[in-house]
């Protein structure tokens, strides 16, 4: 399918569309694969550097133009009576940084636990056709603990490809 980058003088406001007109246009920013993982352990880190949080997607783009768009749904929870700040981040096989920008704050709890539903979403323009591992990791800032919270809601990273 054609990928037009800008429209043909023919597509005019008030003009009706041919079918291979409309055929061409559909070429562009379609979602051409899912892929999903899901996690339902807790996970808990007091470490400064980022540490893995055992759920992943390896998806194999079918064109070296294809973008992925990445979304990490994940509880972070914070314990009675702390206060937590963490960092979430989504990397690709060669762990480089595809979405660092995660931070979650809780403040001080006095009673209660402060669960947090965060949901990350970033973008990879990876230029193969090679198979592609994208993983989530967390860090425990300010000598917080971070506490990953799958069990009480399935934590979950998709991986989808874009056309170009």
């Amino acid at each position: 399918m054609a990928t037009p980058t800008s429209l043909p003088a023919t597509f005019v406001a008030g003009n009706v569309l041919t079918a291979a007109q409309m055929n061409d246009l559909r070429g562009a920013f379609r979602i051409l694969q899912v892929v999903r993982a899901t996690d339902t352990t807790n996970r808990t880190t007091t470490s400064a550097t980022a540490v893995d949080a055992n759920i992943s997607v390896t998806i194999t783009p079918t064109a070296t133009s294809s973008n992925i768009l990445l979304w990490w749904s994940v509880h972070v929870d914070s314990q009675p009576g702390t206060q937590a700040t963490s960092t979430l981040l989504i990397t690709d096989s060669s762990n480089n940084i595809i979405d660092g920008t995660g931070n979650v704050s809780h403040g001080l709890v006095a009673a209660t636990r402060n669960l947090l539903r965060s949901n990350f979403i970033a973008w990879d323009s990876p230029a193969t056709t090679s198979a592609t591992t994208y993983k989530g990791r967390f860090v425990a800032n300010a000598g917080s603990t971070c506490v990953l919270s799958n069990a009480s809601s399935t934590g979950q990273l998709f991986a989808l490809e874009i056309s170009a």
